[in-house]
Order: structure tokens, then sequence, then C-alpha cells
């Protein structure tokens, strides 16, 4: 265990770049940008009833955006991960504890499903703390926004964030198989791992289309099952609907949806995928690379 915790540590101190500093720095940068927009009334914004609804609004966005750039990076960290203690030597110290590659590879996609996207929800959590200061700038700039009292806003904080969380823990498991994927690649094929990601399926799709055209849908089965199997969550217009109406989001509805929308035999069928996708990117590193 201790070989593990140790393992996870590593992830986090070679990328922490894309993971600390990097959210650090768009943090301050939104904070200086929106302050900025407020005080000198360059803001627009459609009609919201009050500034605990603006409040909720810009949460719920601001979270969205964090949680797209962590998707985003954790498909360029799987892509590189998997391979950068092989290009490091740093594989053979390891496999001199002895660590197995199995556990190597497990931390690795551990770390990214566990403290990576822990600092994410960190920051998404800071933003909401530095957009209620925001929210009391644009009832200054605004007068006919009515001001919050801090227990909304607290009750507010904690619907949005514990719906936050729940979708997050949700979408990481539900890409998971596509992390693995690529970086299972990676082991093999190293950086080229993220073009491939993309052009495999693709060739699979070209093939099929090509030797099967006439049955099935219009792009094929394979593409047809990728491409719905990359989205996730419930329809857009019912999110819309519950953050826009007039009063408090209720989250206990949008948790409803969620979990209506999400395809549990699916989920499971790609984590048992992500896992077996793991296991055969070790053996490839115990029989082939270390021989």
């Amino acid at each position: 265990m201790n070989s593990m915790v140790a393992l996870i540590k590593r992830e986090y101190l070679e990328h922490r770049g894309a993971f600390l500093y990097a959210p650090l720095a768009l943090l301050v940068t939104f904070t200086l940008a929106i302050a900025a927009a407020i005080g000198a009334n360059k803001l627009r914004l459609p009609y919201v009833p009050s500034a605990l609804k603006f409040y909720e609004i810009g949460f719920a966005f601001i979270a969205a955006l964090w949680f797209f750039y962590l998707m985003v990076a954790l498909f360029f960290y799987y892509a590189d991960a998997f391979s950068a203690d092989r290009r490091s030597n740093s594989m053979f110290f390891w496999k001199s504890m002895p660590v197995t590659d199995f556990k190597v590879l497990s931390s690795k996609m551990l770390a990214g499903m566990t403290i990576f996207p822990a600092l994410i929800f960190l920051a998404v959590l800071v933003t909401g703390v530095v957009l209620y200061f925001h929210t009391m700038l644009a009832v200054v700039a605004m007068p006919r926004l009515i001001v919050p009292s801090a227990f909304e806003v607290i009750a507010s904080s904690l619907r949005i964030g514990f719906f936050a969380l729940v979708y997050l823990a949700l979408a990481l498991l539900w890409y998971a198989p596509f992390y693995a994927w690529v970086g299972a690649l990676s082991t093999v094929f190293g950086r080229w791992s993220i073009p491939l990601a993309l052009l495999i399926p693709g060739l699979i799709g070209l093939l099929e289309n090509l030797f099967f055209s006439d049955t099935g849908p219009r792009a094929g089965y394979f593409l047809t099952f990728i491409s719905q199997r990359a989205e996730f969550g419930p329809d857009d217009d019912g999110m819309q609907a519950a953050f826009l109406s007039a009063g408090p989001v209720d989250v206990g509805l949008l948790l409803q949806s969620l979990f209506a929308s999400i395809d549990w035999v699916q989920l499971t069928g790609g984590l048992i995928f992500a896992a077996l996708a793991v296991y055969a990117a070790s053996e490839y590193r115990r029989r082939v690379i270390a021989t």
C-alpha cells in the first residue's frame, strides 16, 4: 500500500503543472478579468431576477468550464503518463523494488481518477468564493439586483457544489475507457497515441462502411456507438431550464435527470474495458519493453 501511495505522489509531483499551477494562473486571470469588467461596467448580462440567480448561473458555468479543462488535460495526461517512466528509465527503479507493471499503471490510472480531479474540484470551490465577491460588485454596478443573504449563498453553493461533485465522479467513470484506451496506446506508441487514439477508431469505422455500407445506420454501427458513448449527462435544455428558473436550483431534480440519462450497463462495461486495457498495457511492459 505504501508503494501505491508513493507512486500516486510521484504522479502528482510530475504533473502538478497542469493540474495545480495552470489552474492557479487561470483563477487569478479570471478574478482580475471579471473584477475589471464589472468595475468598468463592461459586463453585459441577460436579465436575471436576483443576484443569487446571477451567482448560481455563474457558478454552474464556471464549473462546466473547469470540468472541460479537466477532461482535456486528462486525455493528454494519459497519453503521456503511461510511457513517461519508460523514457526516463525510472520504470527500472520501480521494478527493482519490486513493483509490478500493473501496479505502476494502476497508480497512473488512479491518480487521473482521484487526485487530479480533486485539485480541479478545489479550483471550482475557490472560484465559487471568488464569484461571490464578484456578485457583490455586480450588485453595486447593477442596483436592480436583489442582494442575497449569506445563508442563501451558502445554501446555493452547497447545492450546486454537491451536484457538481456527483456529476464529476460519474463523468470520470463514464470516460474511464477512453482514457485507458489512449493510455494503453501510449505504452506501445508513446506520444503518437494522441492521434492514434482517434485514427484507429476512424479507420475501423471507415472499413465497416466500405464493406457493410448497405446495412445499419448511416455512419456504421461502430462510429455510431462511439459517438453515442462519448455523450454524457442529461439534455442541455433540461439543465438550462433548471438553472434559469425563477427559484433556487432544484438539485434533486437535476440528480434524478442525471441518473436517468446514464446507461449503467455501458458504464459497467466501460470500467471492465478500462481495467483490461490497463492490464494488457502492463503485460506489454512486462513482456516486451523490459526484455
